[in-house]
């Protein structure tokens, strides 16, 4: 088993997510996209599409989703300091699925820009020999889409591929299966509420999008896969896929309070501009007096540009919504730890689950950053520092 007590938090955290793992995760990766080439892509034609898949999913991001199922399988395993190869083939594919979903992501956004670079959809787009003649972003949405399913199938094929004994492997693909699942159902609440007017919101219903599109697929998920694969029981995935619910719905909030730090001038703003349906955008509208309401009302069905950008943006801070969120942030970070503490986990173990919040602790998404992926190895939900107090216990230090 890892052992953890003698480490700082910050040490332990590196002890458990160490920076050589993206090198491993990305030989994972490039593995499986090389293999499927050979045998699938050998077309002439298919080529160019499938290298802009490979460049798509070897490109930027920090690896979050396979790095903690890792970081759960080491607290969990007793595999003393080595990770068998068919873990990190598991872990990895989470990656693969995570490119799936952005993909269809951006263009259920109409984004065009990802990590800097064009989306994978633009890129298609701009491939081609006649990037804005008639029927060209059709014909690039249309392969992006195809993409999309191309690394749906991918991920299923990679995980299937890893090498796991057969009975992980069949809880792992039920895992991956619910995960996914659920996160569709997300992106469908996603866009079903984005019409929906502010009046008739509830926040139960942001919730469970957030819930659903986000966390699950994003630190439940992969926590719970990882402690599936070290064959952790029943009550431990229950009670992990608690902590990393709270802390996935801390991460799209504070992703929230991201988005409107942007110069409103530059870049792209796809939620201020789609008019989406964020737990800030709720906040606000519901903190504001009646006439408030109305001059975001008015907001949202003005035409799409800088101005409408500063007028949401105004509202919001003049709301005090943001520091609501930050308020439930730290609500969160409490909830998440109470859960661990009802988890039947050794202390240690309890401690090295703690400390994964180091992964979370630095504000600021590297797109938000001018777009260097390895600005950050960390995420953007803060999380309160604990220290271990007597016995199991964790102590708040605000």
């Amino acid at each position: 088993m890892l052992q953890v007590a003698t480490h700082t938090r910050t040490t332990v955290a590196r002890v458990l997510t160490p920076p050589e793992d993206r090198v491993q995760i990305d030989g994972c990766l490039a593995t499986a996209l090389g293999e499927a080439q050979g045998r699938y892509a050998s077309n002439p034609r298919l080529l160019p599409l499938f290298a802009r898949i490979s460049e798509f999913v070897l490109w930027g991001g920090k690896r979050l989703r396979p790095r903690l199922c890792l970081a759960s399988f080491r607290i969990l395993a007793d595999a003393g300091d080595a990770t068998p190869w068919p873990v990190w083939v598991g872990a990895s594919s989470l990656e693969i699925f995570h490119a799936f979903m952005l993909v269809h992501d951006d263009l259920i956004d109409g984004s065009s820009v990802r990590r800097d670079r064009a989306a994978l959809h633009e890129a298609i787009r701009l491939d081609g020999e006649e990037p804005d003649g008639p029927g060209a972003r059709k014909r690039a949405s249309d392969l992006g889409l195809i993409a999309g399913d191309l690394l749906f199938a991918l991920g299923m094929r990679t995980l299937s591929h890893s090498g796991l004994d057969e009975h992980v492997l069949a809880r792992a693909q039920r895992i991956v299966a619910d995960m996914l699942f659920e996160t569709g159902l997300g992106e469908a609440l996603d866009v079903l509420y984005d019409d929906c007017p502010l009046a008739q919101l509830a926040e139960e219903q942001i919730v469970e999008a957030y819930l659903r599109k986000t966390a699950r697929y994003s630190v439940s998920g992969p926590l719970v896969l990882g402690a599936s694969i070290a064959g952790a029981p029943p009550a431990v995935c229950e009670a992990l896929g608690r902590f990393g619910d709270l802390l996935g719905f801390g991460y799209q909030v504070q992703n929230d309070l991201d988005a409107i730090e942007a110069d409103p001038e530059h870049g792209e703003h796809s939620d201020l501009d789609s008019g989406k349906r964020t737990f800030l955008l709720l906040k606000a509208y519901r903190r504001l007096s009646e006439a408030g309401r109305r001059a975001m009302d008015e907001a949202l069905a003005a035409p799409v540009g800088v101005e409408r950008r500063r007028r949401l943006l105004a509202l919001i801070r003049a709301s005090e919504a943001v520091d609501e969120c930050r308020a439930r942030l730290k609500s969160l970070r409490r909830q998440a730890v109470q859960a661990l503490g009802a988890a039947p986990l050794r202390p240690d173990q309890r401690r090295a689950y703690i400390a994964l919040s180091d992964l979370f602790s630095r504000p600021g998404r590297p797109e938000a950053r001018g777009g260097d992926p390895e600005a950050a190895e960390t995420l953007a939900i803060p999380l309160v520092t604990y220290t271990c107090g007597e016995a199991d216990g964790f102590v708040a230090e605000d």
